[in-house]
């Protein structure tokens, strides 16, 4: 028995049932259109006649015919496109926190650096940027290529700007620090906007003492050790608001607890900023930790000792 021929439906002509309209069509082997997933301003939506496969320059979708039936199933568009920076930016620290437990090199580097406790990571909202996928995640939300841009989220060719970095959100300013698990030339990176008062101040400023240190990962290591009246500066030198955070704790003692750099740039910073606080009435003591270490570095590589050598430090400080 002969069973009559029944063509399969082309890409396009699925695409055409579905309401999508082509910027132009001349026969050729690309067709551009505009994205049915996400919205723009200019095409950036191609279907290959020949080989029936999509691809879209600006969400990064791609796949069969197959793979373009599932989207369609999956996707409801939205009515407004989403234009809250604050929305936008709490979607992207949910994303990377979901991102951190799914890459086993994010982990390795958390291990590395000493931070196991899940309590500590989760009031940090430790996360990972894996690269390649938050666009399409948050323009699959309904955010625009161009307030992503506008965030700095990603740069001009449409990559993740903290693609590879653990990401630590800043968010009395909109800001996210991102460290790189990978060498490279810049291992710290901030979206373009300050970053604000010192990290942790609201819960540290309670306490009768506050630690300060430079970094994140020192932080972490204090918190985790139990130190939790420790904040961080991100950074040795201290920008206004943070100084008057500082110079508002009177009838507290702050310890300076900055890196020992082999360079000693760390201790000269802790010097300066402690010559600052005392002319404004503060009680001010400089901890001096052993040479080249860190309080991340200390903790992280001598475990229960460590806290002790550090609480050693503490007492010791002058």
């Amino acid at each position: 028995m002969i069973h009559p021929f029944q063509p399969q439906i082309t890409m396009l002509d699925y695409l055409k049932q579905h309401g999508w309209k082509p910027a132009r069509d001349h026969g050729q082997e690309e067709v551009p259109g505009p994205c049915p997933f996400h919205r723009e301003t200019r095409p950036s939506f191609y279907v290959n006649r020949r080989k029936q496969v999509f691809y879209c320059h600006g969400c990064g979708r791609c796949g069969s015919l197959f793979r373009l039936r599932q989207l369609f199933d999956d996707v409801t568009p939205l009515a407004e496109p989403r234009t809250s920076r604050v929305e936008l930016l709490h979607a992207t620290y949910s994303f990377y926190q979901q991102q951190l437990c799914r890459n086993s090199e994010a982990t390795a580097y958390l291990s590395r650096r000493g931070i196991h406790d899940p309590a500590v990571m989760e009031r940090m909202q430790i996360g990972y940027a894996p690269g390649a996928c938050l666009r399409g995640y948050l323009m699959h939300l309904g955010f625009t290529r161009q307030i992503l841009r506008d965030c700095g989220l990603i740069d001009d060719q449409g990559r993740d700007s903290l693609f590879h970095c653990l990401t630590f959100p800043l968010e009395e300013t909109g800001n996210l620090y991102g460290r790189s698990v990978t060498d490279g030339p810049y291992p710290h990176r901030f979206l373009p906007r300050p970053k604000g008062g010192l990290y942790g101040w609201v819960q540290g400023r309670l306490s009768r003492s506050i630690i300060l240190v430079e970094g994140l990962f020192d932080l972490a290591s204090l918190w985790q050790a139990g130190f939790n009246h420790a904040v961080a500066a991100l950074g040795s030198h201290l920008n206004s608001r943070q100084l008057e955070q500082l110079e508002s704790a009177t009838g507290r003692t702050i310890y300076l607890c900055f890196d020992a750099d082999q360079n000693g740039s760390g201790q000269r910073a802790a010097r300066y900023l402690n010559v600052r606080l005392r002319e404004t009435g503060i009680t001010v003591r400089r901890v001096e930790l052993p040479r080249g270490q860190d309080p991340n570095s200390l903790l992280a590589s001598t475990g229960r000792e460590g806290i002790a050598v550090f609480q050693q430090c503490l007492e010791q400080a002058r």
